[in-house]
Order: C-alpha cells, then structure tokens, then sequence
C-alpha cells in the first residue's frame, strides 16, 4: 500500500471469472457466491484484492478475501478486511461481525477476537464446509462487537 492510494469499489460484473478463478485458487469460501457481493482493490486498473460481507441475518461474515500473490505483505489485505468492518457497520452497525480464517493472526490486527460461543451456522461451516482440516480453522469475532 506504500506506493499510492488504496480504494475499495464494487465489484464490476467482468472481474467475475478472476474472483471465481482466485477463490479456488485460494480455496477461499465459494459458498452461494455471487459477484455482486464482492468489493475489489485495484492497482493500475488490474483486480489485486477481493473480499464480500454476507448478511447472515443476526450477523455479518466478512468472508472470501484474496489479494493476489505479488501484492500481499502490502496491507492491502488489511486493508480490505477493515473496510470491510467498516461496510457492515455502515449497514447495520449493532450485528456482529465474524471472520471464519485460518489466518487468525492476520484477522486479529484488524480488530477481531477469537470467541467461545459462535453462531451454529459458522461453525457449521467450519466443520464441514472448510476446505482445510477444522483444527486449522477459527472464527472471530470483531472486538468492538465482543462483549455483545
């Protein structure tokens, strides 16, 4: 992110078969995908981040973030993922925020926090829906949202 300005749009229709590609690539969630949930991060008018909230109802996930292979240790991940927080809460500020990762490190620096009580439905999918082993999995909750 040092070499310019970042900005988070709407995902375009035509980005769809590189996030389609990238989230199997990835082996990122790919559950009820659609391209009009994704937000993208442009650099030179190429897509090098993806991610989507998806309103569980009581709940938000941000979910399926990707940021290609030559941008990454830029923040731009990061980046994304607070903006992320910063979406749902501008579409509901009061519902939770999850993250189902196997990187909980890297959902930690932007403010999440791992919890003992889930909602079934994530940890549902951690079960059994994950690509990777369950004990690699953790979901977290956004620490503003921690004590709810």
């Amino acid at each position: 992110m040092n070499d310019s300005v970042v900005n988070v749009q709407k995902a375009a229709q035509a980005e769809w078969p590189y996030i389609s590609e990238k989230l199997q690539k990835y082996a990122l969630d790919d559950t009820a995908v659609e391209w009009q949930q994704f937000f993208v991060i442009k650099k030179s008018e190429k897509t090098v981040a993806f991610a989507r909230i998806i309103d569980h109802g009581d709940y938000f996930e941000a979910a399926s973030l990707g940021v290609d292979y030559y941008h990454r240790k830029k923040k731009i991940g990061l980046f994304m993922l607070m903006f992320l927080v910063k979406e749902a809460k501008r579409m509901e500020r009061k519902k939770p925020i999850y993250a189902v990762t196997h990187r909980p490190g890297f959902v930690e620096k932007a403010g999440f926090k791992e919890v003992d009580s889930v909602p079934t439905e994530l940890e549902y999918k951690r079960q059994n829906k994950c690509r990777l082993h369950a004990s690699k999995i953790k979901i977290l909750k956004y620490a503003e949202n921690y004590n709810d």
